[in-house]
């Protein structure tokens, strides 16, 4: 059984003809394409857009365990669980469902980001404002 997180949001993206690979699923690739984007969209609602000289996250780590395959036409809805608040870094969950069935999980992708000082190239402490939005959901 997959344990759940708390759920932070939840984003929809329309899959494109061309995300499609070969034999017609979703490719692989596109996945982390998806939860790249679901995560910008998160921060940049959140108040926190990425701008190169101030501070903001990096990926530490990315994995997706695919479960079943997507086909085109296919309306995705993509959460973002948090798993893990930390000093500096947080761990995202997000689960992959299709339409309105938010029973099946299509997939699960995972990251790990850590908050840096872009210029200097070093760790800072996640903001106060980020970890109030988190509040009770960080699961410890």
């Amino acid at each position: 059984m997959e344990k759940h997180y708390p759920v932070l949001s939840e984003k929809s993206i329309v899959m494109r003809w061309g995300d499609m690979d070969a034999i017609g699923h979703l490719n692989n690739a596109v996945y982390f394409r998806y939860l790249e984007q679901i995560r910008i969209d998160w921060l940049e609602e959140a108040g926190f857009p990425i701008t190169p000289d101030g501070i903001g996250p990096v990926i530490a780590h990315t994995a997706c365990h695919f479960k079943r395959e997507i086909s085109y036409p296919a309306t995705l809805h993509i959460t973002i669980e948090l798993e893990h608040l930390g000093r500096s870094s947080l761990k995202l969950r997000h689960r992959f469902f299709c339409g309105e069935d938010r029973t099946t999980v299509y997939a699960v992708g995972e990251v790990t980001l850590v908050w840096v000082d872009y210029r200097a190239g070093k760790s800072v402490p996640i903001p106060q404002a980020l970890r109030d939005m988190a509040g009770a959901a960080n699961p410890v």
